[in-house]
Protein backbone atom coordinates (compact mmCIF):
# COMPACT_ATOMS: atom_id res chain seq x y z
CA UNK A 1 0.00 0.00 0.00
CA UNK A 2 1.14 3.53 -0.56
CA UNK A 3 3.37 5.05 2.03
CA UNK A 4 1.51 7.78 3.88
CA UNK A 5 3.36 11.02 3.15
CA UNK A 6 2.68 14.69 3.66
CA UNK A 7 5.01 16.53 1.32
CA UNK A 8 5.12 20.16 2.32
CA UNK A 9 6.48 23.40 0.94
CA UNK A 10 6.95 26.63 2.85
CA UNK A 11 6.21 29.97 1.19
CA UNK A 12 3.07 28.66 -0.46
CA UNK A 13 2.51 25.22 1.05
CA UNK A 14 1.91 22.34 -1.35
CA UNK A 15 0.47 19.23 0.29
CA UNK A 16 0.82 15.98 -1.59
CA UNK A 17 -0.21 12.80 0.10
CA UNK A 18 0.04 8.73 -0.44
CA UNK A 19 -3.86 9.36 -0.41
CA UNK A 20 -4.09 13.09 -1.57
CA UNK A 21 -2.14 13.40 -4.78
CA UNK A 22 -4.09 15.86 -6.89
CA UNK A 23 -1.67 18.41 -8.27
CA UNK A 24 -0.48 18.39 -11.88
CA UNK A 25 0.96 15.08 -13.06
CA UNK A 26 1.59 13.76 -9.59
CA UNK A 27 1.51 10.06 -8.88
CA UNK A 28 2.23 7.95 -5.84
CA UNK A 29 5.25 5.76 -5.26
CA UNK A 30 4.97 2.21 -3.97
CA UNK A 31 8.71 1.78 -3.65
CA UNK A 32 8.69 3.51 -0.26
CA UNK A 33 6.87 0.82 1.72
CA UNK A 34 9.69 -1.70 2.16
CA UNK A 35 11.00 -1.98 5.68
CA UNK A 36 13.96 0.26 6.46
CA UNK A 37 14.85 -1.61 9.63
CA UNK A 38 17.82 -3.44 8.08
CA UNK A 39 19.14 -0.64 5.85
CA UNK A 40 19.32 3.04 5.21
CA UNK A 41 16.46 5.43 4.67
CA UNK A 42 16.64 8.98 3.35
CA UNK A 43 14.98 12.36 3.63
CA UNK A 44 14.98 14.42 0.43
CA UNK A 45 14.72 18.15 1.03
CA UNK A 46 15.35 21.51 -0.62
CA UNK A 47 17.46 24.20 1.05
CA UNK A 48 18.26 27.49 -0.71
CA UNK A 49 17.05 25.99 -4.02
CA UNK A 50 19.46 23.03 -3.67
CA UNK A 51 18.13 19.46 -3.47
CA UNK A 52 19.78 17.22 -0.85
CA UNK A 53 19.17 13.85 0.68
CA UNK A 54 20.25 12.92 4.17
CA UNK A 55 20.14 9.57 5.94
CA UNK A 56 17.48 9.44 8.62
CA UNK A 57 20.14 9.19 11.34
CA UNK A 58 21.90 12.29 9.97
CA UNK A 59 25.19 10.48 9.28
CA UNK A 60 25.39 11.18 5.51
CA UNK A 61 24.27 14.12 3.39
CA UNK A 62 24.36 14.17 -0.42
CA UNK A 63 23.96 17.22 -2.64
CA UNK A 64 21.86 16.17 -5.65
CA UNK A 65 20.93 19.21 -7.76
CA UNK A 66 21.06 23.00 -7.76
CA UNK A 67 18.22 25.34 -8.77
CA UNK A 68 15.72 22.56 -8.09
CA UNK A 69 12.00 23.30 -8.33
CA UNK A 70 10.49 19.84 -8.90
CA UNK A 71 7.53 18.27 -7.11
CA UNK A 72 6.10 14.78 -6.60
CA UNK A 73 9.48 13.16 -5.88
CA UNK A 74 9.82 9.38 -6.27
CA UNK A 75 13.05 7.42 -5.92
CA UNK A 76 14.19 4.02 -7.21
CA UNK A 77 17.62 4.35 -5.59
CA UNK A 78 19.20 4.74 -9.03
CA UNK A 79 16.99 7.54 -10.33
CA UNK A 80 14.87 10.29 -8.87
CA UNK A 81 11.62 11.02 -10.72
CA UNK A 82 9.59 14.22 -10.37
CA UNK A 83 7.63 16.78 -12.38
CA UNK A 84 7.54 20.52 -12.98
CA UNK A 85 4.24 22.26 -12.33
CA UNK A 86 4.59 24.19 -15.60
CA UNK A 87 5.09 21.12 -17.83
CA UNK A 88 3.47 17.77 -18.57
CA UNK A 89 6.57 15.57 -18.72
CA UNK A 90 8.28 13.20 -16.30
CA UNK A 91 11.67 14.50 -15.21
CA UNK A 92 14.49 12.21 -14.12
CA UNK A 93 17.85 12.63 -12.42
CA UNK A 94 20.56 10.06 -11.68
CA UNK A 95 21.35 9.51 -8.00
CA UNK A 96 24.61 7.72 -8.77
CA UNK A 97 26.20 10.01 -11.39
CA UNK A 98 27.16 13.36 -9.80
CA UNK A 99 27.58 14.97 -13.24
CA UNK A 100 24.22 13.86 -14.63
CA UNK A 101 21.73 16.43 -15.87
CA UNK A 102 17.97 16.44 -15.40
CA UNK A 103 16.30 14.86 -18.42
CA UNK A 104 12.73 14.71 -19.70
CA UNK A 105 12.03 10.97 -19.60
CA UNK A 106 8.70 11.20 -21.41
CA UNK A 107 9.86 12.85 -24.65
CA UNK A 108 7.07 14.67 -26.48
CA UNK A 109 4.25 12.90 -24.65
CA UNK A 110 1.85 14.96 -22.57
CA UNK A 111 1.82 12.99 -19.31
CA UNK A 112 -1.23 13.55 -17.13
CA UNK A 113 -0.54 11.02 -14.34
CA UNK A 114 2.24 8.67 -13.26
CA UNK A 115 3.35 6.42 -10.44
CA UNK A 116 6.01 3.88 -9.53
CA UNK A 117 5.05 0.38 -8.41
CA UNK A 118 7.92 -1.93 -7.49
CA UNK A 119 10.41 -1.94 -10.36
CA UNK A 120 8.08 -0.30 -12.85
CA UNK A 121 7.11 3.21 -13.87
CA UNK A 122 3.54 3.64 -15.12
CA UNK A 123 2.19 6.73 -16.84
CA UNK A 124 -0.86 7.94 -18.71
CA UNK A 125 -0.79 10.42 -21.58
CA UNK A 126 -3.49 12.79 -22.78
CA UNK A 127 -4.63 10.36 -25.50
CA UNK A 128 -5.79 7.82 -22.92
CA UNK A 129 -2.89 5.40 -23.31
CA UNK A 130 -1.26 3.93 -20.18
CA UNK A 131 2.31 2.62 -20.44
CA UNK A 132 4.79 0.91 -18.19
CA UNK A 133 8.54 0.52 -18.34
CA UNK A 134 11.38 -0.44 -16.03
CA UNK A 135 11.88 2.47 -13.65
CA UNK A 136 15.63 1.99 -14.06
CA UNK A 137 15.59 1.75 -17.87
CA UNK A 138 18.23 3.83 -19.64
CA UNK A 139 15.56 5.58 -21.73
CA UNK A 140 11.88 5.31 -22.71
CA UNK A 141 12.37 2.86 -25.60
CA UNK A 142 11.25 -0.16 -23.55
CA UNK A 143 7.66 0.95 -23.12
CA UNK A 144 4.79 -1.53 -22.95
CA UNK A 145 1.30 -0.22 -23.57
CA UNK A 146 -0.88 -1.45 -20.71
CA UNK A 147 -4.17 0.12 -21.87
CA UNK A 148 -5.27 2.25 -24.79
CA UNK A 149 -8.84 2.99 -23.80
CA UNK A 150 -8.37 5.03 -20.62
CA UNK A 151 -10.67 8.04 -20.21
CA UNK A 152 -8.38 11.08 -20.27
CA UNK A 153 -11.08 13.14 -18.54
CA UNK A 154 -10.62 11.07 -15.37
CA UNK A 155 -6.88 10.68 -15.14
CA UNK A 156 -6.08 8.77 -11.97
CA UNK A 157 -5.18 5.09 -11.74
CA UNK A 158 -3.47 2.71 -9.35
CA UNK A 159 -1.55 -0.57 -9.47
CA UNK A 160 -2.30 -3.14 -6.78
CA UNK A 161 -1.38 -6.81 -6.46
CA UNK A 162 -0.45 -7.14 -10.12
CA UNK A 163 -3.50 -5.36 -11.52
CA UNK A 164 -4.10 -1.82 -12.72
CA UNK A 165 -7.35 -0.03 -11.82
CA UNK A 166 -8.32 2.87 -14.03
CA UNK A 167 -11.17 4.75 -15.71
CA UNK A 168 -11.84 3.39 -19.19
CA UNK A 169 -14.11 4.11 -22.12
CA UNK A 170 -16.38 1.13 -22.67
CA UNK A 171 -17.53 0.90 -26.30
CA UNK A 172 -15.51 4.15 -26.79
CA UNK A 173 -18.26 6.28 -25.23
CA UNK A 174 -19.25 5.36 -21.67
CA UNK A 175 -16.91 5.74 -18.69
CA UNK A 176 -16.47 2.62 -16.58
CA UNK A 177 -14.06 1.70 -13.80
CA UNK A 178 -11.96 -1.13 -15.17
CA UNK A 179 -9.13 -3.46 -14.21
CA UNK A 180 -6.65 -5.67 -16.03
CA UNK A 181 -3.25 -7.29 -15.39
CA UNK A 182 -0.62 -4.60 -14.92
CA UNK A 183 1.59 -5.99 -17.68
CA UNK A 184 -1.16 -5.27 -20.21
CA UNK A 185 -2.05 -8.90 -20.85
CA UNK A 186 -5.43 -10.52 -20.36
CA UNK A 187 -8.99 -9.29 -20.62
CA UNK A 188 -10.44 -6.14 -19.10
CA UNK A 189 -12.66 -6.57 -16.06
CA UNK A 190 -15.46 -4.03 -16.15
CA UNK A 191 -16.16 -3.18 -12.51
CA UNK A 192 -18.90 -0.53 -12.56
CA UNK A 193 -20.33 2.25 -14.68
CA UNK A 194 -18.90 5.59 -13.55
CA UNK A 195 -15.49 6.93 -12.61
CA UNK A 196 -13.02 7.13 -9.76
CA UNK A 197 -12.60 10.88 -9.49
CA UNK A 198 -9.33 10.83 -7.57
CA UNK A 199 -6.73 8.25 -6.54
CA UNK A 200 -7.63 8.90 -2.91
CA UNK A 201 -10.90 7.03 -3.60
CA UNK A 202 -8.93 3.81 -4.17
CA UNK A 203 -8.35 2.13 -0.81
CA UNK A 204 -6.71 -1.29 -0.37
CA UNK A 205 -6.95 -2.81 3.08
CA UNK A 206 -6.17 -6.36 4.07
CA UNK A 207 -7.38 -8.72 1.36
CA UNK A 208 -9.92 -6.26 -0.02
CA UNK A 209 -9.95 -3.32 -2.38
CA UNK A 210 -12.46 -0.54 -1.76
CA UNK A 211 -13.45 1.90 -4.50
CA UNK A 212 -15.64 4.98 -4.14
CA UNK A 213 -17.17 5.35 -7.60
CA UNK A 214 -19.07 8.34 -8.98
CA UNK A 215 -21.94 6.87 -10.99
CA UNK A 216 -22.67 10.22 -12.68
CA UNK A 217 -19.11 11.46 -13.28
CA UNK A 218 -19.94 14.06 -15.92
CA UNK A 219 -21.92 16.22 -13.49
CA UNK A 220 -19.54 18.61 -11.73
CA UNK A 221 -21.72 21.66 -11.02
CA UNK A 222 -24.27 20.13 -8.68
CA UNK A 223 -23.88 17.77 -5.76
CA UNK A 224 -25.80 14.62 -6.57
CA UNK A 225 -26.49 11.37 -4.76
CA UNK A 226 -24.06 9.50 -7.00
CA UNK A 227 -21.25 7.98 -4.90
CA UNK A 228 -21.33 4.18 -4.51
CA UNK A 229 -18.87 2.15 -2.46
CA UNK A 230 -17.66 -1.01 -4.21
CA UNK A 231 -15.57 -3.78 -2.67
CA UNK A 232 -13.78 -6.65 -4.39
CA UNK A 233 -11.04 -9.10 -3.43
CA UNK A 234 -7.55 -7.69 -3.88
CA UNK A 235 -6.59 -10.98 -5.54
CA UNK A 236 -9.33 -10.43 -8.13
CA UNK A 237 -12.98 -11.33 -8.22
CA UNK A 238 -16.48 -9.99 -8.55
CA UNK A 239 -17.18 -6.48 -7.23
CA UNK A 240 -19.93 -5.87 -4.70
CA UNK A 241 -21.80 -2.58 -4.33
CA UNK A 242 -22.41 -1.58 -0.72
CA UNK A 243 -25.01 1.14 -1.30
CA UNK A 244 -26.21 0.88 -4.90
CA UNK A 245 -29.79 1.71 -3.88
CA UNK A 246 -28.79 4.69 -1.73
CA UNK A 247 -25.77 6.49 -3.24
CA UNK A 248 -24.04 9.08 -1.09
CA UNK A 249 -24.06 12.82 -1.81
CA UNK A 250 -20.99 14.02 -3.70
CA UNK A 251 -20.18 16.96 -1.41
CA UNK A 252 -20.53 14.74 1.65
CA UNK A 253 -18.07 12.24 0.17
CA UNK A 254 -15.57 14.86 -1.02
CA UNK A 255 -15.53 16.13 2.57
CA UNK A 256 -14.68 12.63 3.80
CA UNK A 257 -11.84 10.12 3.88
CA UNK A 258 -11.01 6.47 4.58
CA UNK A 259 -10.17 4.80 7.82
CA UNK A 260 -9.19 1.14 7.47
CA UNK A 261 -12.59 -0.53 7.56
CA UNK A 262 -14.81 2.48 6.92
CA UNK A 263 -15.33 5.47 4.69
CA UNK A 264 -16.07 8.66 6.60
CA UNK A 265 -18.52 11.13 5.04
CA UNK A 266 -19.93 14.34 6.46
CA UNK A 267 -23.68 14.30 6.05
CA UNK A 268 -25.33 17.67 5.48
CA UNK A 269 -22.11 19.56 4.83
CA UNK A 270 -22.38 22.83 2.88
CA UNK A 271 -20.01 24.73 0.63
CA UNK A 272 -18.91 28.28 1.38
CA UNK A 273 -18.88 31.21 -1.06
CA UNK A 274 -15.57 29.99 -2.51
CA UNK A 275 -16.87 26.50 -3.14
CA UNK A 276 -14.86 25.03 -0.25
CA UNK A 277 -16.22 22.67 2.40
CA UNK A 278 -17.71 24.52 5.35
CA UNK A 279 -17.05 22.07 8.15
CA UNK A 280 -19.10 24.08 10.64
CA UNK A 281 -22.13 22.29 9.16
CA UNK A 282 -22.73 18.59 8.86
CA UNK A 283 -22.27 15.48 10.99
CA UNK A 284 -19.73 12.69 10.70
CA UNK A 285 -20.97 9.26 9.55
CA UNK A 286 -19.27 5.98 8.64
CA UNK A 287 -20.19 3.44 5.96
CA UNK A 288 -18.71 -0.06 5.84
CA UNK A 289 -18.27 -2.47 2.92
CA UNK A 290 -21.71 -3.97 3.57
CA UNK A 291 -23.41 -0.59 3.31
CA UNK A 292 -24.10 -0.26 7.04
CA UNK A 293 -24.06 3.38 8.17
CA UNK A 294 -23.44 4.60 11.71
CA UNK A 295 -23.10 8.08 13.12
CA UNK A 296 -19.70 8.93 14.55
CA UNK A 297 -20.08 12.55 15.61
CA UNK A 298 -22.62 15.34 16.06
CA UNK A 299 -20.13 17.60 14.26
CA UNK A 300 -18.33 17.31 10.96
CA UNK A 301 -15.17 15.21 11.15
CA UNK A 302 -11.95 16.59 9.66
CA UNK A 303 -9.72 13.56 10.06
CA UNK A 304 -10.02 9.95 11.17
CA UNK A 305 -7.68 7.06 11.90
CA UNK A 306 -8.18 3.50 13.11
CA UNK A 307 -6.20 2.44 16.16
CA UNK A 308 -7.61 -1.11 15.94
CA UNK A 309 -10.68 -2.89 14.65
CA UNK A 310 -12.59 -1.62 17.66
CA UNK A 311 -11.07 1.84 18.23
CA UNK A 312 -11.14 5.00 16.14
CA UNK A 313 -9.39 8.33 16.65
CA UNK A 314 -10.87 11.40 15.03
CA UNK A 315 -10.81 15.20 14.96
CA UNK A 316 -14.02 17.21 14.66
CA UNK A 317 -14.77 20.63 13.21
CA UNK A 318 -14.55 22.27 16.64
CA UNK A 319 -10.90 21.28 16.99
CA UNK A 320 -11.51 18.51 19.50
CA UNK A 321 -9.91 15.06 19.40
CA UNK A 322 -11.69 11.86 20.40
CA UNK A 323 -11.12 8.13 20.74
CA UNK A 324 -14.24 6.09 20.08
CA UNK A 325 -14.82 2.44 20.86
CA UNK A 326 -16.99 0.27 18.62
CA UNK A 327 -19.00 -2.72 19.78
CA UNK A 328 -21.61 -4.75 17.90
CA UNK A 329 -21.41 -2.42 14.91
CA UNK A 330 -22.12 0.71 16.97
CA UNK A 331 -20.19 3.51 18.65
CA UNK A 332 -20.20 2.27 22.22
CA UNK A 333 -18.31 5.19 23.77
CA UNK A 334 -16.27 8.28 22.91
CA UNK A 335 -13.60 9.92 25.03
CA UNK A 336 -12.37 13.46 24.43
CA UNK A 337 -8.64 14.07 24.72
CA UNK A 338 -7.23 17.07 26.55
CA UNK A 339 -6.35 18.96 23.36
CA UNK A 340 -7.68 22.06 21.61
CA UNK A 341 -7.28 23.47 18.10
CA UNK A 342 -6.64 19.98 16.70
CA UNK A 343 -6.57 19.83 12.89
CA UNK A 344 -5.38 16.33 11.94
CA UNK A 345 -4.70 12.80 13.15
CA UNK A 346 -2.50 10.16 11.51
CA UNK A 347 -1.75 6.55 12.37
CA UNK A 348 0.96 4.59 10.55
CA UNK A 349 2.89 1.37 11.00
CA UNK A 350 5.98 3.39 11.84
CA UNK A 351 8.86 0.91 11.86
CA UNK A 352 7.89 -1.86 14.28
CA UNK A 353 5.30 0.17 16.16
CA UNK A 354 1.90 1.67 15.49
CA UNK A 355 2.27 5.42 15.87
CA UNK A 356 -0.63 7.86 16.18
CA UNK A 357 -0.06 11.59 16.08
CA UNK A 358 -2.53 14.41 16.70
CA UNK A 359 -1.61 17.75 15.12
CA UNK A 360 -2.75 21.06 16.54
CA UNK A 361 -2.19 24.41 14.81
CA UNK A 362 1.28 24.77 16.35
CA UNK A 363 2.41 21.42 17.76
CA UNK A 364 1.96 17.66 17.54
CA UNK A 365 1.28 15.01 20.16
CA UNK A 366 2.10 11.29 20.14
CA UNK A 367 -0.63 9.07 21.57
CA UNK A 368 0.88 6.70 24.13
CA UNK A 369 -0.36 3.18 24.86
CA UNK A 370 -2.09 4.38 28.05
CA UNK A 371 -3.89 7.16 26.09
CA UNK A 372 -1.65 9.87 27.51
CA UNK A 373 0.01 12.32 25.12
CA UNK A 374 3.63 13.32 24.56
CA UNK A 375 4.06 16.82 23.12
CA UNK A 376 6.42 17.46 20.21
CA UNK A 377 6.78 21.22 20.31
CA UNK A 378 7.01 22.96 16.95
CA UNK A 379 5.93 20.02 14.78
CA UNK A 380 3.34 21.45 12.38
CA UNK A 381 1.18 19.27 10.17
CA UNK A 382 1.94 21.29 7.02
CA UNK A 383 5.70 20.96 7.47
CA UNK A 384 6.16 17.41 8.70
CA UNK A 385 6.29 13.88 7.30
CA UNK A 386 5.51 10.53 8.88
CA UNK A 387 5.55 7.45 6.67
CA UNK A 388 4.92 3.74 6.92
CA UNK A 389 7.88 1.50 7.77
CA UNK A 390 10.42 4.28 8.30
CA UNK A 391 10.77 5.19 11.98
CA UNK A 392 10.67 8.84 12.95
CA UNK A 393 8.71 12.04 12.41
CA UNK A 394 10.51 14.50 10.12
CA UNK A 395 9.78 18.21 10.31
CA UNK A 396 10.93 21.73 9.56
CA UNK A 397 11.76 23.39 12.87
CA UNK A 398 10.66 27.03 12.79
CA UNK A 399 12.28 27.45 16.20
CA UNK A 400 15.74 26.74 14.76
CA UNK A 401 16.05 28.67 11.50
CA UNK A 402 13.72 26.24 9.66
CA UNK A 403 16.26 23.43 9.86
CA UNK A 404 15.30 19.80 9.26
CA UNK A 405 14.77 17.68 12.38
CA UNK A 406 13.72 14.16 13.26
CA UNK A 407 11.71 13.16 16.32
CA UNK A 408 11.77 9.57 17.53
CA UNK A 409 8.52 7.58 17.36
CA UNK A 410 7.77 8.23 21.00
CA UNK A 411 8.32 11.97 20.63
CA UNK A 412 11.04 12.06 23.27
CA UNK A 413 14.27 12.40 21.25
CA UNK A 414 15.01 14.81 18.41
CA UNK A 415 17.94 14.93 15.98
CA UNK A 416 19.03 17.81 13.77
CA UNK A 417 19.47 16.70 10.14
CA UNK A 418 20.39 19.91 8.26
CA UNK A 419 22.66 22.87 8.97
CA UNK A 420 20.65 25.39 6.95
CA UNK A 421 17.01 26.37 6.46
CA UNK A 422 14.76 23.94 4.59
CA UNK A 423 12.14 25.13 2.11
CA UNK A 424 10.30 21.85 1.84
CA UNK A 425 10.56 18.12 2.54
CA UNK A 426 10.14 16.31 -0.77
CA UNK A 427 10.25 12.64 0.21
CA UNK A 428 11.08 10.16 2.97
CA UNK A 429 12.15 6.92 1.34
CA UNK A 430 14.08 3.67 1.72
CA UNK A 431 15.73 4.42 -1.64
Amino acid sequence: MNALKLLSKKLGCILLALLLVTIGTAGASRTQTASAAAGKAYVYYVSNEVLYRVTTDGSETQKIAENFDGNGLMSTGKYLYFYYESSMGIQRLSLTDPDALITNFSGDRNIVYFLIDGDFLYFMDDTGSIYRTSANAEDDTQLTRVADNADANFQCFDVLNGRIYYNALKDTTTTWVASKPSDGSGAIQWIASGAIQDASFIHPYGASLNLMIDTIPGETEYSLNSKVLYTLPLSGGAPKAANAKSPLDSNEVYAGTWSNNYFLFNKGIKLDANGENNFTTGKGFLIDKNGKILQLSQNSVLSISELSNTKLAYVDSKGKAYISTLANGKIASSKALALTNVINVQTVKNGTTLTTIFYTKNDAYVLNADSTLTKMAGVESDYSVITNDIPGIYYINAGDNDCLYRFSNDGKTKTKLSTGPVTFIGLVSTK
